[in-house]
């Protein structure tokens, strides 16, 4: 689980979520099926969003590049390091792998929203770790994906707002 919450962070925090190595992806939700969001899970959203749309790219980067040196940390020591709080932490760290794709495909919106080359960046360097698909370079992958996130982020704005 820490593993999934730390790729949500980087990814996230912070857009795909990695899941750990050998695991397969979370089946892509159809385009007919909302995504459901909890009300905890719609305020770890908005934190999210706020993070992204007040951050630097680099900064994000950062963030992750200290997620992932710090694996093993305690929901608290996530939140330090993130600047995300603790309630936000603790309800990503108990998404499952299909409230994790909806999660990470909201923020892959919000990335495309705020900072669209991070979100190329993560997708061409994550790729070949098998953490999420590299469609940087594929017309027919970029636009499923972007329908997938069209659909998150409509989910996202009609529950939580």
């Amino acid at each position: 689980m820490r593993q999934h919450l730390l790729s949500l962070v980087l990814l996230g925090t912070l857009a795909l979520a990695a899941q750990p190595s050998g695991a397969q992806f979370a089946t892509l939700p159809s385009a007919g099926t909302p995504m459901v969001f909890s009300p905890p899970q719609c305020n770890a959203l908005r934190e999210v969003e706020d993070a992204v749309a007040t951050r630097s790219a680099d900064d994000i980067e950062r963030i992750g590049a200290a997620m992932d040196a710090n694996r093993n940390a305690s929901p608290a020591e996530v939140a330090r390091i993130s600047g995300l709080s603790v309630p936000t932490v603790t309800t990503m760290g108990a998404l499952d792998q299909q409230q994790g794709m909806a999660f990470s495909l909201v923020f892959g919106s919000m990335l495309r929203q705020f900072h669209p080359d991070l979100l190329m960046k993560v997708l061409r360097e994550r790729g070949p770790l098998g953490q999420v698909p590299d469609v940087s370079s594929n017309p027919l992958g970029l636009a499923l994906l972007d329908g997938l996130m069209n659909t998150a982020q409509q989910s996202y704005l009609t529950q939580c707002s």
